[in-house]
This record gives structure tokens, sequence and C-alpha cells, in this order.
């Protein structure tokens, strides 16, 4: 399969914003409940197939380690997906979407650093302050 990070980023960059802005649409005809049902349902259906199409079994072995891992990911994807649609019904979606993705560096570099013990150096201090600065812009602009 090709793989080429920045191809693969560009994809996900068009793909999340045209996402949000269809949930929107959704959400006004629709609840947040149903929205993550059958959104869950098709992903299940095609991620499926897909196993079906490989031979690949549905059921692999796991540790108990990750069982417990995959279990968290799931309440935590479950309790994202739900404040989201609740966010975005409530919510302008390029204020929601920018200021999420501003939040969600500064949170993973301050956890970088104290749990994952990664040494941050002036370019990273430079840059959380850019992205703050620039969070504030969009959050001002918005509240005039």
């Amino acid at each position: 399969m090709y793989y080429n990070f920045y191809v693969y980023l560009i994809i996900l960059a068009i793909i999340s914003p045209l996402v949000a802005f269809n949930k929107e649409k959704i959400l006004k005809k629709f609840s947040v409940t149903n929205d993550i049902f059958y959104t869950s349902l098709v992903i299940v259906i095609i991620v499926g197939l897909k196993k079906i199409y490989e031979k690949d079994s549905f059921f692999p072995k796991i540790s108990n380690d990750t069982g417990k891992r995959l279990a968290l990911q799931c309440v935590i994807v479950t309790l994202a997906l739900f404040m989201g649609g609740i966010i975005i019904l409530q919510e302008n979606v390029f204020v929601f979407k920018s200021l999420q993705k501003s939040v969600y560096l500064i949170i993973l570099l301050i956890y970088s650093v104290c749990f994952m013990k990664m040494d941050i150096n002036i370019y990273m201090v430079i840059g959380i302050f850019l992205i703050m600065g620039g969070s504030y812009l969009i959050d001002k602009k918005q509240n005039k």
C-alpha cells in the first residue's frame, strides 16, 4: 500500500472540514445519537466487508492490557463524538474546529513534555504562543 505522510495529512486536512460541515447539516434534522449510531453501523459494515475480503479474523486474540485499552478507547471516542455533536449543534463549526485544533496541540505538547519526557525547545514555545494568539483572534473576531 502506498504511504506518504504528507499526502495522507493533506487528504485528512481536506476531509476533516467536509465532515464537520456535513455533520452540522445532518444534526439539524437528526439527533446526535442517531448520527453516531448510523455512522458507526456503516463503518462496521465497510470494515466487516474488508475483513471478509482479506479473510481476516473478526475476533483476534488480544491481551488483557490491549482489551482494557480498547475498552477505554471506545468509551473516550463515544464521549468525544457526543460532545462534538453537541458543540456543533450550538456553535459555529469554523470556530469550534479551529479552537479544537489549537487546544489539542497545546494539550499534546504539555502531555508530551510531562508524561512522555519530550524535550522542549524555543521553537515549540514560540509555536505555542502563536497558536494561542491565533486562537484568541479567532475567538475574539467571532464574539464581536
